[in-house]
């Protein structure tokens, strides 16, 4: 008897037992997150390691109401508190020249899953893996987790596998772009301004406050109305499955004409983590370890494809634009790790002035992702 079929020793029914479960497996993940194994493996894959584990010993079941309830409500939530910071006009004043190289990079990447797909036989969820590894290489993990619900991909065996291939092959990309930072020849080719980079910039004090209980309940409150408004609209328009794009919509707009409000508002991202957690858990506990081993091989051909193309398009975009090496290095490592590696990378090699634009592109891409991964699964679907 298989462990999806069998019973569990915590009852499918028992949403609250369950919860406690994924709150305990999000903070045992978070916590091995900062041993020295954890921060090679990353938080997202402990998590799904140990749900996959208890689901496989039978002690969670591989579904449950509870679940559909996570993907309905919490996936839509943590995108809209994520995007509270999506503020599109200090987006583009601090992204500079690196948001130049970041958008030439998305079109790389969007450009690459395309291209793989059509080398590639991925199987039945192809179109749904072009979709959600074009979003998370353009946004982040939660775009991976909103396109996948936007465009009804639910399998777990299917999506733990795809997180898998792209934490180990996305890791090695990122250790890639690291040890390229310091190469000679790649800093001789793109050259353009370098002096410039550890010059010190004025910036605001951004220590970040112990966020209080006013603060979660406005991003929440805010979020959760983005949520409605832009569920309500799809509806209206006939597009209920795309109810994602009409929220980032929202959050984006929110953000915008709130902006200098919105910066006092501590903690948004902490909540939206913890929801993502929650949402990486259950995936762990659907997954079926043979259909993710069978489904590895192609998947890693499929990403190394991504990344190729990426590369390219980049590298091509900062000779056209006479951009350096380190506005590469960000904006890729914004790409395809977001805006904690990009800003990681620069303050590690001391580009000063490229810390700002490191969060900023990585910002935009949580805005771009979505649209760019359902763009493709239409495109490839039809």
């Amino acid at each position: 008897m298989s462990p999806a079929s069998a019973t569990s020793l915590v009852p499918a029914d028992n949403a609250f037992a369950l919860l406690a479960v994924f709150f305990g497996i999000t903070a045992i993940g978070a916590l091995l997150e900062k041993t020295r194994l954890g921060r090679r493996v990353s938080g997202v894959m402990l998590v799904i390691a140990i749900a996959i584990v208890l689901a496989h010993f039978r002690i969670i079941p591989a579904s449950a109401p509870v679940y559909g309830a996570i993907w309905t409500y919490l996936v839509p939530l943590a995108i809209a508190l994520f995007l509270l910071r999506a503020d599109l006009v200090s987006i583009v004043v601090e992204g500079g020249r690196t948001l130049v190289a970041f958008l030439f990079g998305a079109v790389g990447v969007a450009a690459g899953a395309w291209l793989g797909a059509q080398l590639l036989d991925l199987g039945p969820f192809e179109a749904q893996y072009a979709a959600v590894f074009s979003a998370t290489y353009v946004g982040g993990s939660l775009n991976f987790a909103a396109v996948a619900d936007a465009i009804g991909f639910r399998d777990p065996s299917a999506l733990a596998a795809g997180v898998a291939i792209d934490n180990v092959v996305g890791l090695g990309y990122l250790l890639m772009v690291g040890a390229a930072a310091s190469w000679a020849v790649f800093r001789r080719h793109f050259a353009w301004r370098a002096h410039r980079l550890t010059e010190a910039v004025d910036q605001a004090d951004t220590a970040q406050r112990v966020p209080t209980v006013i603060d979660l309940a406005l991003a929440l409150g805010l979020a959760a109305l983005a949520c409605a408004a832009g569920t309500a609209i799809a509806d209206a328009l006939g597009q209920s499955a795309y109810a994602i794009l009409y929220i980032t919509l929202l959050m984006v707009a929110i953000a915008t004409l709130g902006r200098r409000w919105l910066r006092t508002i501590a903690g948004p991202e902490l909540a939206a983590t913890l929801f993502m957690y929650l949402f990486f858990a259950l995936l762990g506990a659907g997954a079926d370890i043979g259909a993710m081993l069978g489904a590895a091989p192609a998947l890693f051909a499929y990403v190394l494809i991504i990344f190729a193309v990426h590369i390219l398009f980049i590298l091509a975009g900062a000779r056209l634009c006479r951009l350096n090496h380190a506005e590469i290095v960000i904006a890729s490592s914004a790409c395809i790790g977001g805006p904690p590696i990009a800003i990681a990378f620069a303050v590690l090699f001391g580009w000063r002035r490229l810390a700002v634009p490191a969060v900023a592109t990585g910002v935009l891409g949580y805005v771009l992702g979505n649209f760019v991964g359902i763009g493709l699964f239409e495109s490839l679907a039809s």
